[in-house]
């Protein structure tokens, strides 16, 4: 062996022992959550659930930073692009597996540079309405938007968006004209639903089951396939709307490349979370139904998902805008 081709050699072998002590070590430094929605929604306040026991079991800082905007692509453009190292994660829906078919220039593949690390929660989506809106059941409610065609604004996060697909496909199947009105996040959109401005929303139960209690919304239906155990007085939207499902879900990706091993760390932890009981009666006590999945059946998921989305999508003609 040559001089040349040994230091090459022990070069390699430093590389590979610092990169195994570095995983080793991990997590030594503050890690970064990206949420992908504005601060205050369902998904910003499951994320940060999430990440206070995260901290607590890896004795670590977790900084949760919202950055909504551009139906999730300016926030997960950053996690695409941070080092691949697992300080850097980003909070994903399926919002983030429909923008591709969406949006023009997109700025990643949201499966080719992403490594999937781990699930936590299935959220089904609830149709709420103002209180001040003249309908006590989903009935009225249908009814009500025949006779009112075309008044009914409701709000999404875009056409990319579970809201937005849910919103669709509500208005389509139960034969009413509604007008949707796009936000960069769900929680600005239910201000205007608390104010009135606008008529019906489709969102996880997080964000809404406060103002419900409080009397000042109305939750008309859940679009889940089935009652829930914690709220069976919550009609099945498909009961009058046949085949009507929408649900989404809560999850954590790294940059592509991130090591397997930090993976498979943070999916170790994020699972015992999910799994304790005080996170899972918290999760369901928000209307979210705790879900585990290892990164490989994660991933299979996101590309079943993505697969799926962008057949709906071609079919209704949707085009990038």
């Amino acid at each position: 062996m040559t001089f040349i081709s040994r230091s090459v050699a022990a070069l390699c072998l430093l590389t590979t022992a610092a990169l195994a002590f570095a995983q080793a070590d991990y997590p030594n430094r503050p890690i970064k959550i990206i949420v992908p929605y504005a601060a205050g929604g369902g998904a910003d306040q499951v994320t940060r659930l999430i990440g206070q026991r995260l901290s607590e079991r890896l004795k670590q800082s977790i900084v949760v930073e919202n950055r909504g905007g551009g139906s999730n692509t300016i926030g997960m453009n950053v996690v695409a692009k941070a080092a691949p190292d697992g300080y850097t994660l980003g909070l994903t829906t399926p919002t983030f597996l429909m923008t591709r078919a969406m949006v023009k220039n997109h700025p990643y593949d949201p499966i080719k540079d992403f490594s999937a690390v781990a699930m936590f929660g299935d959220a089904p989506l609830f149709l709420a309405v103002p209180a001040v809106l003249p309908v006590k059941n989903l009935k009225e409610f249908i009814q009500y938007g025949k006779t009112h065609a075309g008044e009914l604004n409701w709000a999404s996060g875009g056409t990319a968006s579970t809201q937005g697909l849910a919103g669709l496909m509500f208005s389509s199947m139960a034969g009413i004209k509604t007008v949707q009105i796009q936000y960069k996040g769900s929680s600005q959109g239910l201000a205007d639903l608390l104010g009135g401005s606008i008529q019906f929303m489709f969102n996880p139960m997080p964000s809404i089951i406060q103002h419900a209690k409080s009397g000042k919304l109305k939750i008309l239906g859940v679009a889940s396939t089935e009652r829930l155990a914690l709220h069976p007085e919550i009609q099945v939207i498909g009961e009058l709307v046949p085949g009507f499902h929408a649900t989404g879900w809560f999850g954590l990706v790294a940059p592509a490349g991130t090591p397997k091993e930090v993976v498979e760390r943070l999916n170790r932890e994020i699972g015992e979370i999910v799994r304790s009981t005080e996170t899972r009666n918290a999760m369901i006590e928000s209307g979210l139904e705790p879900r585990v999945m290892s990164p490989a059946d994660f991933a299979r998921l996101m590309t079943t998902d993505y697969a799926k989305y962008a057949k709906i999508f071609a079919e209704e003609g949707v085009k990038p805008e």
